[in-house]
């Protein structure tokens, strides 16, 4: 579709003429979304909102609405909202990337699973378990639709898959805890634990957040002495962190 675009765009102004706009319109995007990532680096969510807004724009105009490009600043503009607990914006946003990239890349593709891992984190942080389970494992079985179709990048892939895995697990433990099946929940917790701490590494937030959830269910199961022994290894992962 871009390319049938282009082709017409340069026999209207000249080859030279288009691929100027073009190239020049592409570097202002690019300096935006340099932009954005750095206020994202020391956390500046809400300056970043602005630019991240004027980044969809300019996509938009220069690929479409309904383009991948597109559809990646706007995710990244949801997770800006998501760091500062907007979530009604956020999940607007992330379900518009999601169905951008589903209508334009499958089913079977890493950004489409990223989208489904992103709306179940969303749910998480505002405790609809039922809702983040969903999005989780929609995460996953496209993930492994992605490791089978991409043998020769199967070492990021699987990373990324780790993660989602990981998510998945803690989400599904919380869940069960909830609905009082203690048995199957520190089960799972307990393999989220392993997952977590080998893909995220043992001083991560999420490590932390795995061990303060796996603590309320051992509180619940009558084994305060365990409880606070995974409460005090969140607290040194948080103190390590300044949190």
């Amino acid at each position: 579709m871009i390319r049938i675009f282009l082709i017409c765009l340069i026999g209207l102004l000249g080859a030279s003429s288009i691929s100027n706009v073009f190239a020049q319109s592409s570097v202002e995007l690019r300096d935006i979304q340099m932009h954005v990532k750095e206020m994202f680096k020391h956390q500046r969510y809400r300056e970043a909102v602005p630019y991240a807004q004027k980044a969809i724009h300019m996509s938009e105009a220069e690929f479409g609405a309904e383009h991948p490009t597109t559809a990646t600043f706007v995710f990244n503009l949801a997770k800006l909202y998501r760091l500062q607990a907007q979530y009604e914006e956020a999940e607007s946003l992330y379900r518009r990337a999601l169905t951008i990239r589903e209508t334009f890349l499958g089913n079977g593709h890493a950004d489409v699973a990223e989208s489904y891992n992103s709306l179940g984190r969303l749910y998480d942080e505002q405790g609809r378990l039922a809702d983040a389970e969903h999005f989780y494992s929609r995460a996953l079985d496209v993930m492994t639709v992605v490791l089978a179709d991409n043998p020769h990048v199967i070492n990021g892939m699987s990373r990324i898959a780790s993660k989602y895995r990981a998510r998945a697990y803690h989400n599904r433990a919380r869940l069960l805890h909830e609905k009082g099946s203690y048995a199957d929940a520190e089960n799972l917790f307990g393999a989220a634990m392993v997952i977590m701490r080998s893909t995220f590494g043992e001083k991560h937030s999420e490590v932390a957040r795995g061990y303060e959830n796996y603590a309320l269910l051992l509180l619940d199961m009558g084994r305060p002495e365990e409880a606070a022994e995974k409460e005090g290894y969140a607290r040194a992962i948080r103190a390590y962190n300044g949190r």
